[in-house]
């Protein structure tokens, strides 16, 4: 067995325990967690959401595996922290969640400023190259920077769609140190799909400072928007270009946005702080994404992971 080979979570603090992860990573897994974490053990389990649970079919399956989970561990406390408020409505039918975008959770040491003036793109938009990001939509912007990787299994479909963009700058993949940087040589961030998560690249976005071309969405990337920094286009290659353009044009102060998401996500980030606090009874440092998802050195899986059984 490798030493280092974990289970898709994080512990957040250990006595008492309290474990962060993404729903699916954990509930998808539960025959793992079984063997990595004794039936008896009390501890607190914080789910993030990683799709939208507006979706019929996402609520129902989150409702029968969490269910399942309860069984499996019934001395843990579970909690949902859900990206967009309809989400909480239908959660809080089944499980304990409040409203705590996972973007609130991203570390602003980590995204420089941008400068007033010109930029070196127009839009930037981060995303996998996968149907569901929808790039087919910035098909028109005339001064892009694409950075995302793709699924060996969707291959034919990145050939496809990155064969429309010779006109555009594609970064398979930019370090996350540096991924700031970046962000700021861009005019405006774009976010295209019309189902996700709370896309983590919106908040990346609003901390460096560079306003959003959004469409209209289910999964809670809005919440978080400053509503001055936000334009919304139609599923259309000619307004999402249209709206680009529009920023190029008419710039917002980057430390306005900034302090704008700042209004927004602070609140809510000091929300869970203040109910993880209490429950382990002193301070519960909350890392960079809550280090879930995210490559950690050896020495802090050492401490804070969950290793495989």
């Amino acid at each position: 067995m490798n030493f280092f080979n974990c289970l898709p979570a994080y512990i957040l603090h250990h006595k008492p325990m309290i474990i962060a992860a993404f729903e699916m990573d954990f509930l998808r897994n539960l025959t793992s967690f079984q063997k990595a974490i004794p039936q008896n053990k009390k501890f607190t389990m914080v789910l993030q959401l990683g799709w939208s649970a507006e979706l019929p079919e996402v609520a129902a399956e989150l409702k029968q595996r969490l269910a399942e989970a309860k069984n499996a561990f019934p001395e843990a406390r579970f909690i949902v922290l859900a990206n967009a408020p309809k989400e909480v409505e239908i959660i809080k039918e089944f499980c304990e969640v409040y409203l705590a975008s996972h973007n609130a959770f991203l570390d602003p040491a980590r995204y420089p400023l941008a400068k007033p003036g010109k930029r070196k793109f127009d839009a930037l938009y981060i995303a996998r190259i996968t149907p569901f990001k929808r790039h087919h939509l910035a098909g028109k912007i005339e001064k892009l920077h694409l950075i995302g990787s793709y699924s060996l299994k969707e291959k034919e479909y990145f050939e496809q769609t990155i064969s429309q963009f010779d006109h555009a700058v594609w970064s398979q993949k930019v370090p996350s140190f540096f991924i700031g940087k970046k962000i700021c040589e861009a005019s405006c961030g774009l976010a295209l799909s019309a189902i996700e998560g709370a896309m983590f690249s919106c908040g990346e976005y609003s901390l460096c400072g560079v306003p959003v071309v959004n469409t209209r969405n289910l999964g809670g990337r809005d919440t978080l928007l400053p509503e001055f920094a936000v334009r919304y286009a139609d599923d259309t290659a000619e307004s999402v270009a249209e709206n680009v353009a529009y920023w190029v044009n008419n710039p917002v102060t980057p430390l306005e946005i900034r302090e704008g998401f700042f209004r927004l996500a602070l609140p809510q980030k000091q929300f869970v702080q203040d109910l993880l606090n209490s429950i382990a009874g002193k301070k519960v440092h909350l890392p960079h994404k809550l280090n879930i998802r995210c490559r950690l050195l050896p020495h802090t899986k050492l401490l804070h992971g969950i290793r495989c059984k």
